[in-house]
């Protein structure tokens, strides 16, 4: 079919066609030279996102498709758009997040004849994708951009990209290739446990004094929140998340106990070191998960459950590992179990660790509420926040502290994705925060919570936030200082600090923000902030609230515990 207005369809066409038949809405970009591929997706009706640079783009692109589900796709163009883009994928990568990186190349008619702006992009792309391929032949670039977004979001998701030279994009397509009916690709049907691994599972977990579940990313890729929480409930057994698994089931449930590993409420984590049986279900029990793999216990015993087989098995010794979806593996062992009656030491279990989480919430609360001179308390921003944010919203977080502060002491109420935070890049969470507004729409607000280390890292997006008008609540916390670093020197190092690489001018966000035209307020004070927040939530606009806080302050991590006493 011709397109209005044009002597003949392009291939680029073909592109759009294929990324809008396998459910793609949006592309994220900072433009180039390709012109037809952006005419294309106009026509196909593809939003197309304008950022102000390529890392900005892939970042969007990341928190869109982790709230959606859906592969998001980021283009760039060749050379160093295509090299900004693989640079900065590191965190989809590491997140499991179904990205489609979409480059062109220069012109095949000129490659390898040192063009201006050539570069042999592939290499850069290996470590950072799951796999790549190039289109070589116009009339398969349709075909290889379906099998593109397929790719992405089959299995474990994660990152994959296509290249494709500009003057294919540009060329003619065939009528008959114009005109073909691209099917939509299908995902296969996620593996299943056996029957025989299900019954073993259940049989350990009723032998078992102090079980517990460990939930990871691998549920909310899945969509097995609600199925998690019915196992855990059948099962009466407490559970524990990772950072990535935040969301599988919701925190004020009362078999709810928190996240464990490195970023953690100290109570999780010693609930995490007690267990005789640990059920990870969609994790890859990695460095952050585990604590630098120190929990569980060695001698607790572990049945490993993840949808890759080289996953299992390879940070630690487990009893038993079992290829499949965590959903798939949920269901059938709820099936499997009857509904949780006499086991005496499971109650006993039970009760236990509900007592000492209601003491560390108690804990937390008396921290929140200690008065500050001049500076806001981050415990008291992660409490003022949870007060005024629907169960729905999105809380969206930076590495480093504040991923600490999020992670472990902001509690969701809603099971599913509603948290996201940055796999390990600094700076990640305000590009973040405009993707996952742009996913959520209007029923879901979505709050950024990110230091000013990290928020310098994309400034410039301010006007990304307004021209596009996401009315994302993007909160700063200001301490003029990389303060992960300045808190290792102080307390790693005996205080000899390399101030150079820590500290910063101290700059009001708040007036840069509205400078673009957004909402903004400076507090440094809790009252100030919740009034704060409460403007900036009703306004229903791109906002920006500069929030003081002390660097002093140590985030809950796990990293000074062997030399600072940890409230919570």
């Amino acid at each position: 079919m011709a397109i209005a207005g044009e002597v003949a369809p392009r291939v680029a066409h073909d592109v759009a066609r294929a990324l809008r038949d396998n459910g793609v809405d949006r592309v994220f970009l900072i433009t180039g030279g390709d012109l037809w591929l952006w005419r294309a997706l106009r026509d196909h009706g593809i939003e197309m996102c304008l950022a102000r640079s390529e890392a900005a783009s892939v970042v969007m692109a990341d928190a869109y498709a982790r709230v959606t589900g859906r592969p998001a796709v980021v283009y760039g163009q060749w050379g160093p758009g295509a090299a900004n883009v693989a640079a900065a994928l590191a965190d989809a990568r590491w997140a499991h997040s179904p990205l489609v990186a979409l480059t062109s190349t220069v012109s095949t008619q000129v490659e390898y004849k040192f063009e201006y702006q050539e570069l042999d992009q592939p290499p850069l792309f290996q470590s950072v994708t799951k796999w790549q391929a190039r289109v070589t032949r116009a009339d398969r670039a349709g075909e290889l951009t379906a099998q593109a977004v397929r790719i992405a979001g089959a299995g474990a998701p994660g990152p994959v990209h296509l290249d494709i030279p500009c003057d294919l994009l540009a060329a003619e397509a065939a009528p008959s290739q114009a005109d073909a009916d691209y099917v939509p690709a299908s995902s296969p049907t996620p593996p299943a446990p056996s029957p025989g691994a299900v019954a073993d599972i259940a049989d350990r977990l009723a032998r078992s004094l102090r079980p517990v579940l460990l939930a990871g990313n691998g549920v909310l890729i899945a969509d097995a929140a609600a199925d998690l929480t019915r196992l855990a409930e059948t099962a009466g057994v407490p559970v524990l998340t990772t950072m990535g698994g935040k969301g599988a089931i919701a925190e004020n449930h009362p078999l709810s106990v928190g996240v464990a590993g490195r970023y953690s409420s100290k109570v999780a984590n010693e609930i995490a070191r007690e267990a005789d049986f640990v059920l990870a279900i969609g994790t890859d029990l990695g460095g952050l998960a585990t604590d630098t793999y120190t929990l569980p216990s060695a001698d607790a015993e572990a049945v490993h459950v993840d949808v890759t087989a080289e996953h299992i098995g390879r940070t630690r010794t487990v009893d038993v590992g079992v290829v499949a979806d965590a959903g798939e593996l949920c269901r059938a062992l709820a099936a499997a179990l009857p509904p949780e009656s006499g086991n005496r030491a499971h109650h006993t279990w039970r009760a236990s660790v509900r007592s000492r989480c209601a003491a560390w919430q108690e804990a937390f609360r008396a921290v929140a509420h200690r008065p500050a001179a001049g500076h806001v308390r981050p415990e008291a921003v992660v409490a003022i926040l949870r007060e005024l944010a629907d169960d729905r919203d999105l809380l969206v977080a930076d590495t480093g502290f504040m991923g600490a502060w999020g992670g472990a002491l902001f509690p969701v109420h809603a099971p599913g994705r509603t948290f996201l935070r940055a796999a390990g890049t600094l700076g990640w969470a305000f590009p973040a925060v405009l993707g996952a507004q742009l996913a959520a729409g209007a029923g879901q607000r979505a709050f950024a919570l990110v230091g000013d280390g990290g928020f310098g890292y994309n400034v410039g997006d301010l006007e990304t936030a307004m021209r596009l008008d996401i009315p994302a609540v993007t909160i700063v916390l200001n301490n003029a200082s990389l303060a992960y670093e300045h808190v290792g020197f102080k307390h790693g190092l005996g205080g000899d600090a390399v101030e150079e690489v820590c500290d910063f001018i101290d700059v009001d966000h708040a007036k840069v923000a509205a400078a673009y035209g957004m909402f903004a307020a400076r507090a440094d004070s809790a009252d100030g902030f919740r009034e704060a927040l409460e403007k900036a939530i009703a306004s229903d606009r791109p906002a920006l609230i500069d929030v003081v806080v002390s660097k002093e302050r140590i985030a809950p991590v796990t990293s000074f515990d062997t030399r600072l006493h940890r409230d919570v």
